[in-house]
């Protein structure tokens, strides 16, 4: 019991660093108030958010049930938050600017560290090879805790083995005692201390006091290596990356690190940067697993993002669905919760809360979105809608999630999905994990259905300060005779004869994705290199051979391992506990019509680095910052729909929506940011030919009941812009220096010299969100170019394919 208290009273402590790192944004977050971002969210707007000047609940509309009720208008004002979410959204509004086009080069790597340090190889291998051509460096790393020790390399003798004439020297390191260890160890042992004084009082405050001492040293203990080795970390980096690049952001959830370098000449295109995270270990609130976020905008409106996660190990079904259900919340609430930093700040390496559990910003998500599942659940259990007086919930503008928003968004890490051995046999998913004898076969297991994530509690495994293995090796026997080993010697096989193409089709992501559970839309190359997981690590003797992978021991001088180390793709190179699988992996995500800026290069591993059981894997693309028409140069238009139709499948833990709306919108298309009622359809209900007891629901929209999208710059949305900056700003406090510089979205705007034709609209793309009309939540959205006169695409929920929108527009004068 007291050590619980005490790991409360360290989450509640924040040190002064924390506080001066968030301080140190308040400049760039003043600038951003022009634009309407706030540093407090992402630029999206939550479901249960009131948007727009007025809400309007129940206004007597008419009701899909014939025993509805219909109530009077009730109008409520506007607060303080819906100002704020209003605020956030205008930055649907902002214009891209005509710069220079460049064409970048973008390396993402990532690597599951596996708590050990990294060594002198991955500097002078893996991560040179990334800075010689690129321009924009994305690292993602796991479990990239690891024991603070002398031998770990250091820094400072990187410079020199990566070309770098000058010697790196760390700027992370707090000098003098307030900023040193000892302060902390003393902080943590004063709260252990109160804490066990306080919880022991009743029967004697001395005893207390001295268990709570001795727990808060050891807690201190634990967090001041996390700490230290954070700051080893981010100094290996550095040096490795040398001073042609800076640093341009970076987020840490636990043991999880994302940093992104970009070439110091480039920094300058740079135009906000937000960071995210989202924690999915246990209880959806640990770090252990989840994803971090940073978010890029250039100078002339193009955006580019990177995620990074580490997903539920293990093998087997119940496993994979965790996969499947992780990645939509790493996506929705990475950026749904993302904060605008300052470009190059620092990472906030002594934020004890964060070294030690990161929930207590997870605990006050949890707590807002209590609500919004209560109802979900009692939707789910009745069949009936939680509404007020009975009708219809309010029509809001509806935010643009990441992947509707973002030009190119590149997801990365160590995903865990696996290579199923029961494909590569020629039978079904699924059958070749048992890893007993077929005739001791236990007792068979039910099917595992595709159902919510909170009936899997063994996917969220259990979270540890301090040190922690990704999958702790497994002790039951494995009979040569089992299916897991006749399965895993298949694949095998297939590795040594690099029959990549076959392996393929037995890999875990590529079959969720032909099954759209996750990553609708997302490509990544070919995978033609040695699967990266599981390596034999330094204690994973094979009994037979000796053999072993890694580590090096290069940095303390003694004589490399690597000599002794079996050849990658060979059986003995692979743990005999585990299926060998590509674990790590990398993949992009374009807006319809933006897949040309972004050019595949080079996707692989490498294996020479060799601390972990995870090789790090790479991929390189070339993306061009296109040219897109200023809004002051759009000829005003209108896009008129001639048909609109959506059919949306419900899974069996979802409430069948008996009406919807629609919410429509052309991003960056105009100078203001249009009222809800300018972008909403009518309310309709479910389609009569659809079957009741069906979870597959259709919608069709009449021309009458679609909105009139107005698009383009016309000098009468001046004022009204003007209006929405000033709301906008007013939503900070800012100091002088924070406003002297001129603002460019309260001055009025002029048509351009030049004015386009209605075939500039063909660069951009009209978000269409699909609505429950009761409850007022998402089911899905559909982002199409509007270069498209008809269309049938998929209906997405953050990557999850779970319908169809069809229909016909036409752009009209």
């Amino acid at each position: 019991d007291i050590v619980v208290v005490v790991a409360v009273v360290v989450v509640a402590m924040r040190s002064s660093d924390a506080r001066d790192g968030e301080n140190d944004g308040v400049r760039r977050d003043a600038r951003d108030a022009r634009d309407g971002v706030t540093s407090g969210d992402a630029g999206i707007v939550r479901n249960d958010a009131n948007v727009g000047g007025e809400l309007v609940v129940g206004a007597g509309v008419e009701c899909a049930d014939d025993d509805a009720m219909v109530t009077p208008t009730v109008t409520v004002e506007e607060d303080e938050e819906a100002k704020r979410h209003r605020a956030m959204l205008l930055q649907s509004t902002k214009s891209f600017r005509a710069t220079k086009a460049r064409t970048l080069e973008v390396y993402c790597t990532t690597w599951n560290v596996g708590n050990k340090a990294p060594t002198l190889e991955a500097a002078t291998g893996w991560l040179r090879e990334a800075r010689e051509s690129a321009d924009i460096i994305a690292i993602g790393a796991q479990e990239a805790s690891y024991k603070r020790s002398k031998k770990n390399i250091k820094p400072e003798s990187i410079s020199k083995h990566v070309g770098d004439k000058e010697e790196y020297r760390s700027t992370l390191r707090k000098k003098g005692f307030w900023g040193s260890s000892k302060w902390t160890k003393i902080g943590m042992m004063a709260g252990g201390m109160f804490a066990g004084g306080v919880l022991a009082a009743p029967v004697g405050a001395a005893p207390g006091m001295m268990c709570g001492l001795f727990a808060g040293y050891i807690t201190g203990k634990k967090v001041v290596n996390e700490l230290k080795v954070r700051t080893h970390w981010f100094d290996f980096l550095f040096a490795a990356m040398g001073s042609q690049f800076v640093l341009l952001q970076s987020e840490i959830l636990l043991q999880m690190r994302l940093t992104v370098f970009i070439r110091a000449e480039l920094q300058s295109r740079v135009r906000t940067v937000k960071v995210g995270s989202k924690a999915t270990g246990i209880g959806n609130l640990v770090g252990n697993k989840g994803g971090l976020l940073v978010h890029i905008e250039f100078d002339n409106g193009e955006t580019i993002a990177f995620v990074s996660c580490h997903l539920a190990a293990h093998e087997g079904p119940k496993f994979f669905h965790a996969r499947n259900e992780m990645v939509p919340e790493i996506l929705c609430r990475s950026w749904a919760d993302s904060v605008t930093k300052t470009a190059g700040a620092p990472p906030l390496l002594s934020d004890v809360n964060s070294a030690f559990f990161d929930a207590s910003n997870e605990i006050i998500s949890k707590v807002k979105g209590t609500g919004k599942k209560a109802t979900d659940a009692f939707q789910a259990a009745t069949g009936q809608a939680i509404t007020l007086g009975g009708g219809f919930a309010a029509q809001k503008n509806q935010p643009l999630d990441l992947l509707n928003s973002t030009t190119h968004t590149f997801f990365m890490g160590d995903l865990n999905y696996r290579l199923d051995p029961g494909m590569i046999l020629g039978n079904e998913w699924n059958t070749h994990w048992d890893k007993g004898a077929p005739e001791a076969k236990a007792e068979a297991k039910p099917e595992v259905d595709e159902v919510p994530l909170s009936k899997y509690p063994a996917a969220r495994p259990v979270a540890k300060p301090g040190m922690m293995l990704e999958e702790e090796m497994e002790e039951e026997l494995i009979v040569e005779a089992s299916p897991f080993s006749v399965g895993r010697n298949a694949v095998i096989a297939h590795i040594q004869a690099k029959k990549f193409e076959a392996l393929e089709k037995a890999d875990q992501l590529k079959h969720a994705m032909r099954l759209g559970k996750v990553f609708t839309g997302f490509r990544e190359m070919p995978l033609r290199f040695y699967p990266t997981f599981k390596r034999r690590g330094s204690k994973d003797h094979d009994k037979k051979s000796g053999l072993k992978c890694g580590p090096s021991n290069s940095n303390t001088g003694a004589k490399s391992e690597s000599e002794l180390a079996a050849d990658p793709g060979t059986s003995a190179y692979y743990n005999e506990k585990r299926v060998p699988s590509w674990c790590d992996r990398v993949l992009v995500y374009s807006l319809p019509g933006a897949e040309d800026a972004c050019q595949q290069v080079r996707y692989g591993a490498r294996h020479d680095v060799k601390t972990s059981d995870h090789a790090p894997v790479f991929a390189i693309h070339r993306v061009t910052l296109r040219q897109l028409p200023a809004v002051n140069s759009l000829p005003r238009a209108e896009l008129k729909f001639s048909q609109l139709r959506v059919t949306r499948e419900f899974s069996s833990d979802e409430y069948v929506s008996s009406s919807a709306w629609v919410h429509i919108i052309v991003p960056h298309t105009r100078l203001v940011l249009p009222e809800a009622s300018e972008l909403s359809s009518k309310h309709v209900a479910r389609s009569a030919t659809d079957v009741a007891s069906s979870s597959t629901a259709n919608y069709e929209w009449s021309v009458n009941e679609l909105p009139q999208i107005i698009v383009g710059f016309h000098e009468t949305d001046n004022d009204a812009k003007v209006k929405q900056a000033k709301a906008a700003k007013s939503m900070f406090a800012l100091t002088k220096s924070a406003t002297d510089d001129d603002d460019e979205d309260l001055q009025p705007q002029t048509a351009a010299d030049v004015k386009l034709g209605l075939e500039a609209y063909e660069k951009f793309q009209a978000v269409i969100t699909l609505m429950d009309s009761r409850s007022g939540s998402k089911l899905g959205t559909a982002i199409i170019a509007l270069s498209s006169k008809t269309f049938d695409v998929s209906l997405v929920l953050y990557s999850e394919t779970v319908g169809r929108v069809s229909g016909a527009w036409s752009m009209i004068s």
